[in-house]
């Protein structure tokens, strides 16, 4: 559902909550907390991760209450902190949601896919929303929300949205998304209906606010709420010009666990508070999820989220606040150089004439993440050359392969970079068998 700067605990380094993290960067239990109040059964003992803190004997609750008739895994005899415990994946949440959701029913979802393998998991039809709302409350019984996320196929946003609507009592409006040239016709409707409210990607968003702006007309939106891929520059820029003052509402999960933290408009843009009740641990392979106590979509224990964290503080002032750094696993290797996606596309969104971008990896020797070919793909009118030269420049090693090999490093300018049809997010990588074809066009460079 969302993402968003301080780098990672490193081996034996110190979290903010005191505690500290083993070489694999695994929480160990806080140096100050670890014995505080500890009876013979452990009671009042607290475990720390690099962002949150829960009691002891509530996550060895929860971890028992999946091992059983869950069908998570077994919890060992006498462990004595969370690297005692096993880290689990999406067949275990699987298992587990699918139980713990008999007698009530449930919605049956899968992740959109877009930066990993899809997964199924059964989501309660309360959807967390109490736990939910006692955050974070982005609409009120006045609103009326323009719901962007697109509809059906499994993937859990759209329903989401209309979810959290018809519990708080405002009015919806379950469009789907718009492109930037249907907009026009809609915003009379739109306008009588009294939408001042949206939600949606952040790449739907900033096409429906395009639309908006090459209209020339103006809609009084003053609420936005944002999930399931980060923003970029180009984005924000567009949002922020189609409606003036608009509060940026955003929240970070997946489709697994649901909401793990919230953003609201007194936050740093791309800082996110998780939520209580809740254990984060950094890890190499991505990070770890803990929560204890009722009313989640799913009980978790050392759930894998795939994503990299770090901790972070908020200009709001709230605690347990954390950024999301990229996917754990987006890391390449271009003739044995290897770089990290989100590091490449995060330096080409931020140059000038650059609205959107992606990877596109020619696949070598059938391993993964190894290519012997990147090609940066993006939307915009800046020159592909200065791209490439960019790219070149800020990632040293790749400049350095360039010289040898110019045809392992291109740019290529695009009038819009592939989507996701399922979700309309955008990729941030497209892999491709090696290409057989013509040379490269002009516009390649």
């Amino acid at each position: 559902m969302s993402d968003v700067s301080a780098a990672p605990a490193g081996d034996g380094a110190t979290t903010a909550g005191g505690a500290t993290t083993a070489g694999d960067g695994r929480a160990a239990i806080p140096r100050q907390a670890a014995h505080a109040g500890r009876g013979a059964g452990g009671e009042g003992r607290l475990v720390t991760g690099t962002v949150g803190r829960l009691p002891w004997d509530a996550v060895l609750a929860a971890a028992r209450r999946i091992a059983g008739p869950g069908g998570g895994p077994a919890v060992p005899h006498a462990p004595t902190g969370l690297h005692d415990l096993a880290v689990t994946a999406a067949t275990d949440v699987l298992a587990v949601s699918r139980a713990t959701t008999r007698g009530g029913g449930a919605a049956v979802m899968s992740s959109g896919g877009t930066t990993g393998r899809p997964k199924l998991t059964y989501v309660a039809h309360h959807q967390a929303l109490d736990r939910l709302l006692r955050e974070w409350r982005p609409l009120s019984p006045s609103d009326t929300l323009l719901n962007l996320f697109t509809p059906g196929r499994m993937w859990a946003s759209h329903y989401y949205m209309h979810a959290l609507a018809e519990r708080v009592g405002c009015d919806v409006v379950p469009a789907g998304p718009f492109d930037p040239g249907e907009v026009a016709d809609w915003l009379g409707i739109l306008a009588d209906v009294g939408v001042n409210a949206l939600a949606g990607t952040p790449t739907s968003l900033a096409d429906f606010a395009q639309g908006l702006l090459d209209s020339g007309l103006t809609l009084p939106v003053d609420k936005l709420i944002w999930m399931a891929e980060p923003w970029t520059p180009a984005k924000e820029r567009t949002v922020r010009s189609a409606f003036p003052g608009v509060g940026f509402w955003g929240n970070y999960g997946s489709v697994e666990t649901y909401v793990i933290a919230t953003n609201t408009p007194a936050c740093d843009a791309r800082t996110l508070h998780l939520m209580p009740d809740q254990l984060l641990e950094s890890d190499d392979a991505g990070a770890l999820l803990t929560r204890t106590g009722d009313g989640w979509t799913v009980p978790t224990v050392r759930y894998r989220l795939g994503d990299r964290i770090a901790p972070v503080s908020c200009r709001c002032g709230r605690p347990d606040g954390l950024r999301v750094l990229g996917r754990a696993d987006d890391a390449i290797s271009v003739h044995c150089v290897v770089v990290r996606v989100a590091e490449i596309l995060d330096v080409v969104r931020a140059h000038p004439g650059v609205r959107e971008a992606q990877l596109v990896l020619d696949r070598a020797g059938g391993t993964a993440h190894t290519t012997d070919r990147l090609c940066v793909r993006y939307a915009g009118d800046a020159p592909a050359g200065d791209v490439r030269a960019l790219v070149l420049r800020d990632f040293y090693h790749l400049g350095v392969l360039a010289r040898s090999h110019p045809e392992a490093v291109t740019a290529r300018a695009v009038p819009r970079v592939s989507r996701v049809e399922r979700t309309g997010k955008i990729p941030p990588v497209v892999w491709r068998e090696p290409a057989r074809g013509p040379a490269p066009s002009p516009r390649d460079a």
